[in-house]
This record gives C-alpha cells, sequence and structure tokens, in this order.
C-alpha cells in the first residue's frame, strides 16, 4: 500500500490513502518519434507553412485525431506539449503507419 505524503509528489485522496493515477495514452516507439521530430522542426513550429508543431501536423490532420487537443490548449499543435503531439501522431500511426510523414520517416528507417 502506497502512503501519500505531503513531501512527495504522490496525490492523497480521503483517507490518506494514494490516489489513482490516471492512465497515459501511449505514444508508441519514443525513438521513432524523436528522429521524425529531429527532421521536421521545433516542438512550438509555426513558420506560416499550414504545418504546426515538431511533427508537422496540418490543419485537418489535427483535427481528425486530435479534437481533444485542439480543445485542451486553444489551437493548434505548436503550442501543445510535445508528448501531446506524439500522442496524436500516434493515433494516426495505428492506422497510417508512419505514411504521413513519408520523407522523413524513411529518412529514419521506417518505411
Amino acid at each position: 500500500m502506497v502512503m501519500c505524503l505531503l513531501a512527495l509528489a504522490v496525490p492523497c485522496a480521503r483517507g490518506g490513502q494514494a490516489a489513482p493515477v490516471p492512465e497515459l495514452e501511449p505514444i508508441g516507439d519514443l525513438a521513432a518519434w524523436t528522429c521524425i521530430h529531429r527532421r521536421e522542426g521545433s516542438w512550438p513550429a509555426n513558420t506560416g507553412n499550414g504545418y504546426y508543431g515538431g511533427l508537422q501536423m496540418d490543419s485537418s490532420f489535427m483535427q481528425t485525431y486530435g479534437p481533444d487537443k485542439i480543445e485542451k490548449y486553444g489551437g493548434y499543435a505548436h503550442l501543445w506539449s510535445p508528448r501531446d503531439q506524439m500522442v496524436v501522431a500516434e493515433r494516426a500511426r495505428r492506422t497510417r503507419g508512419y505514411y504521413p510523414w513519408p520523407n522523413t520517416a524513411r529518412a529514419c528507417g521506417l518505411i
């Protein structure tokens, strides 16, 4: 049993028990997303080319795979955390593979 302490970052629930930690949505292969990101752009990239963030997502892609993140952050991927950008990319990868990033995924040996 985990007890919560004020000095630790363990959230407390009623009765002094540790609160359940919400399960995080998976990001998939971190090394793959890092490789793609290094060839696409900075996490806060908004260069005016219609693609946003460190994985260069366009508005249609973000609306399809990340409407919850658009709502959460009040804007497109350049405003999202790197983790949330990877979560949305992983949602797409599950059905489309790495093909939304054909050149960089090929350079990373993913396709």
